[in-house]
C-alpha cells in the first residue's frame, strides 16, 4: 500500500498559460519572467515568439501598429490569469494594458466561438438589416402553433383508466357545490 507521501508526489500538476505582451519586450524578457515566476514554482518559460506588426492586434485592440510577443509558461502552483498578468506586468515594469495571460480553456473557448460564427462573405454585418427570410416562421409564430395543434389532434388516445396506489382516496363522483 502506498503512503501519503507517494500519493502527494504523484499528484504533481502543472498549470499552463500563454503570456502575450504587446509592443517591445524588455531585454532578456524570458529570463526575467522565469526568475519572477519562481514565486509560482516556474517549470518553464518558452523563448518568445514575435508576430509581425499589426494595425490592431487581436488581444490588444487599443494598441495600434504593434507586434505581439508570446510566451508559453508552466508553473507548479495554481493562480488566476488576472493575478499572473498583474504580477508579470509589475515585475517586467510594463503597463497592465500591454499584457494578456490566457489559459488553455480560454484559447479553446475562443476557437469554439470563432468557428461557430463565420461570415462566409467576409463583410461587416454591423448596421445591416436582418434577412427577412420567411423560413423562420416554420419554427416560431402562428403557423408553428397551428401545425403543433393539428399534430396533437392527430394523436390517438385510448382512454384506458390507470389504477394506482391512491385510487381509494379519490372520490367516485365530483362533489356538488352547496
Amino acid at each position: 500500500m502506498k503512503s501519503f507521501k507517494d500519493y502527494l508526489q504523484e499528484s504533481k500538476q502543472v498549470y499552463e498559460y500563454k503570456v502575450k505582451i504587446a509592443g517591445d519586450c524588455p531585454k532578456d524578457c524570458a529570463k526575467t519572467m522565469k526568475m519572477a515566476l519562481e514565486k509560482f514554482g516556474c517549470e518553464s518559460v518558452s523563448a518568445g515568439k514575435r508576430t509581425p506588426i499589426q494595425e490592431s492586434p487581436l488581444d490588444f485592440p487599443n494598441q495600434k501598429f504593434s507586434e505581439v510577443n508570446m510566451f508559453d509558461v508552466k508553473v507548479k502552483y495554481p493562480t488566476t490569469s488576472v493575478a499572473l498578468a498583474a504580477y508579470i506586468a509589475e515585475q517586467l515594469k510594463i503597463a497592465n494594458d500591454r499584457i494578456r495571460v490566457l489559459t488553455p480553456y480560454d484559447l479553446r473557448e475562443r476557437e469554439i466561438n470563432d468557428s461557430t460564427f463565420q461570415n462566409p462573405k467576409g463583410e461587416s454585418l454591423l448596421g445591416k438589416d436582418y434577412d427577412t427570410d420567411s423560413s423562420a416562421q416554420n419554427t416560431v409564430g402562428q403557423k408553428h402553433v397551428d401545425s403543433f395543434l393539428k399534430g396533437l389532434s392527430k394523436t390517438k388516445h385510448n382512454g384506458t383508466q390507470v389504477k394506482g396506489y391512491n385510487d381509494q382516496l379519490l372520490a367516485d363522483k365530483l362533489p356538488t357545490g352547496k
